[in-house]
C-alpha cells in the first residue's frame, strides 16, 4: 500500500469502512468477501489485513462505527438537566437523527436478526447500555408522577420499539403507508408523531 505523500494513512482505514458498511448492509457479513471491500475502497487486496487483521474485526469496527456514536447519543439525552419525559423525548428523536445519517444502520440489524445465530456482541452491548438509561428515566418520572405506573423495562422496550420498528421496516411502510422514516418531510412527520405518541403512552394520566 502506498498512501499519497502529506495524507495520513486513515484515509485508506476510513474509506475501507465506508465501503464495506454499504456492502455488508446490502449483502451481509457472509455474502460480503475482503476483495469486493478492497476492490471499491480502490485498495490493494492486502490493505483489510493491515489495517484491520480480519475480516471479523472489520465487521466489529463498522458497527463501532455506526453504533458508538448512537450510544454517546443516548447518554447526552439521559443526562440532560431536564424533567424525565423531556429527557425520553430527547433520547427518541436522538436514535430518529442517528438513523437518518446512517441509512445503513437498519439494513445491518435486519441482517443480523435474520441471520438466525444471536446477533454481535456489538449490538448486544450497545442495547444493555441504551435499555438501563431508559430505565431509569422511567423509574425518575414513576417517583416523580410524570409517568404512569407501570413495569419500567416493559415501558423502556415499548419506547424503543417505535423507532427502531419504523425504520426496519421502512422498505414496508415505505410503499404500502407511503410514508418514509429516512426522508425529508415523511421523516419529520414520523419524529414528530412518535415524539407524542411516547409522551402520551408514559405520561400519568389526570
Amino acid at each position: 500500500m502506498n498512501p499519497r505523500p502529506g495524507r495520513p494513512q486513515e484515509t485508506t482505514r476510513d474509506s475501507l469502512l465506508a465501503v464495506a458498511l454499504r456492502l455488508f448492509a446490502h449483502n451481509g457479513y457472509r455474502g460480503t468477501t475482503i476483495r469486493e471491500v478492497t476492490a471499491l475502497a480502490n485498495a490493494n487486496l492486502g490493505a483489510v489485513t493491515y489495517h484491520f487483521g480480519t475480516k471479523e474485526e472489520l465487521y466489529r469496527q463498522v458497527l463501532e462505527s455506526v453504533l458508538g456514536p448512537l450510544k454517546d447519543r443516548v447518554s447526552a439525552a439521559s443526562r440532560l438537566e431536564a424533567p424525565p419525559l423531556d429527557r425520553i423525548e430527547a433520547m427518541v428523536r436522538a436514535i430518529f437523527a442517528h438513523i437518518r445519517e446512517h441509512p445503513e444502520m437498519p439494513a445491518l440489524m435486519v441482517r443480523e436478526l435474520a441471520s438466525g445465530q444471536a446477533p454481535h456482541h456489538q449490538i448486544l452491548t450497545t442495547f444493555r447500555e441504551a435499555l438501563p438509561l431508559l430505565v431509569g428515566m422511567i423509574r425518575d418520572g414513576q417517583r416523580d408522577g410524570s409517568i404512569r405506573e407501570g413495569d419500567p423495562v416493559l415501558l423502556a422496550l415499548s419506547t424503543l420499539a417505535q423507532p427502531i420498528y419504523l425504520n426496519l421496516a421502512r422498505p414496508v411502510i415505505s410503499r404500502v403507508a407511503g410514508v418514509d422514516p429516512q426522508h425529508g418531510d415523511d421523516s419529520d412527520r414520523i419524529v414528530e408523531h412518535v415524539a407524542a405518541t411516547v409522551r402520551a403512552q408514559l405520561g400519568r394520566r389526570p
